[in-house]
């Protein structure tokens, strides 16, 4: 069978890059996880936040993570940009879910 050089090319590019590949699936799997992870312990720290009257929106502890997202970057030779925008968007998404946690909780305690 004759193969055109297009799926020649992929084949190879799958035997060649297949072991590496495998290896940035499984990173990526426990990026992911870890990601969840994260925002399942946000939650139970929102939860402790309604129960003490804690405000939400702690922008000195926001601050201290991101800038630890972009001092991490620029220490392994990459943009600060490129972690500091990515734990902008993780806090970001995660004060999002703690507002709708915490209003849940506030209108369980109304009944």
């Amino acid at each position: 069978m004759i193969t055109s050089g297009a799926a020649a090319g992929e084949a190879e590019a799958a035997t060649v890059l297949g072991p590496l590949r495998d290896r940035l699936d499984e990173l990526d799997r426990r990026l992911l996880a870890l990601v969840v992870e994260r925002m399942d312990l946000c939650l139970d720290i929102a939860r402790l936040k309604a129960e003490h009257g804690i405000p939400m929106m702690q922008p000195s502890r926001v601050g201290l993570v991101v800038g630890r997202a972009r001092a991490h970057a620029a220490a392994h030779g990459l943009p600060e940009e490129y972690l500091g925008d990515l734990y902008e968007r993780i806090v970001a998404e995660t004060c999002a879910q703690e507002d709708v946690l915490i209003a849940e909780l506030d209108g369980a305690g109304e009944r």
